[in-house]
């Protein structure tokens, strides 16, 4: 008997191309409309599975979707957690001093030396603490997110098995 298709082309597929985009400045902002591009991650990572299953005419349901989605939103969070900051850094953007000084500005009631610990060791760990939380973040959202999303995707790409045909069926019982 055939084996079902892997759901893992669909989710590296779908988890990687959506990390990426995910990861460019601005265009991640389109995550603050109800994390619109987790929730596509696992879409449509639902409807590759569903194109593989139906062409090997296997079922396909809303929790094959579900889980596929799962498996694209944990891609989707370790590529967008380590590109992003990488990316922000590269552009300059999101420098720990700024925040810190951000913070001074703002005359909160905080220890002078306390600010000054936390910038030093930002300064020294800041990318990776970065990186860490970014991804950390990305698991979490993308884990739960991209669940709901290849959920969705089941439901609306759902495959019934094909009924065997004539040169398929097993022959009929004798006697």
């Amino acid at each position: 008997m055939n084996q079902a298709p892997s759901i893992l082309k669909p989710a590296l597929i779908s988890g990687v191309a959506f990390g990426v985009v995910a990861a460019i400045p601005f265009i991640n902002l389109i995550n603050c409309a109800c994390c619109a591009l987790i929730i596509a991650c696992g879409f449509f990572a639902a409807f590759l599975s569903s194109k593989d299953n139906r062409a090997a005419g296997f079922a396909f349901r809303a929790g094959n979707g579900a889980t596929v989605g799962l498996l694209s939103g944990l891609v989707y969070g370790v590529v967008s957690g380590v590109l992003s900051p990488l990316i922000n850094k590269a552009l300059g953007m999101g420098d720990w001093e700024e925040v810190i000084e951000q913070i001074r500005a703002s005359g909160a009631e905080i220890d002078p030396e306390m600010l000054d610990q936390a910038s030093h060791f930002l300064e020294g760990s800041g990318s990776l603490v970065m990186v860490l939380v970014s991804v950390f973040f990305g698991l979490l959202f993308g884990a739960i997110f991209a669940t709901i999303g290849g959920l969705i995707g089941g439901s609306v790409f759902k495959v019934e098995p094909q009924p065997p045909t004539q040169e398929q069926a097993p022959p009929p019982p004798v006697g």
